[in-house]
């Protein structure tokens, strides 16, 4: 009975794997105000299963999963348009307060969004 439990918890973390791979790839983190349950549903997953997936996979709550990968598309988007303004960009990624992401900028890497994008684009 313990083998069948741990097979079914196994295929269910893969199946949750793939789901949340496809959801990454098509760039779900970038839609604003996206909330843990709204993947929830998106996906047709239990919320609780969901945040237990990304806390156990990713080492960080919902919001830092967000925030890492939203971060991490700005900067992509800062090297490749180096023309679009920091307010453009944060909107871009899912923002809707440019301050509030020029704070989680800073606090993932260390520096503002500005003064990242200037050393960048040089």
């Amino acid at each position: 009975m313990e083998k069948t439990n741990f097979n079914r918890k196994a295929k269910d973390s893969q199946k949750i794997r793939n789901m949340v791979d496809i959801w990454v790839k098509e760039k779900g983190f970038l839609k604003q105000s996206i909330k843990i349950e709204d993947l929830g549903r998106k996906l047709g997953i239990n919320r609780t299963y969901i945040s237990n997936y990304i806390n156990d996979t990713y080492n960080t709550n919902f919001n830092g999963w967000i925030n890492k990968m939203r971060v991490s598309e700005a900067q992509i988007l800062m090297k490749n348009n180096p023309n679009l303004s920091i307010g453009q960009i944060a909107c871009q990624v899912g923002y809707v307060d440019i301050t509030h992401f020029s704070k989680q900028f800073k606090l993932l890497t260390g520096i503002n969004p500005s003064k990242w994008k200037k050393n960048c684009v040089k």
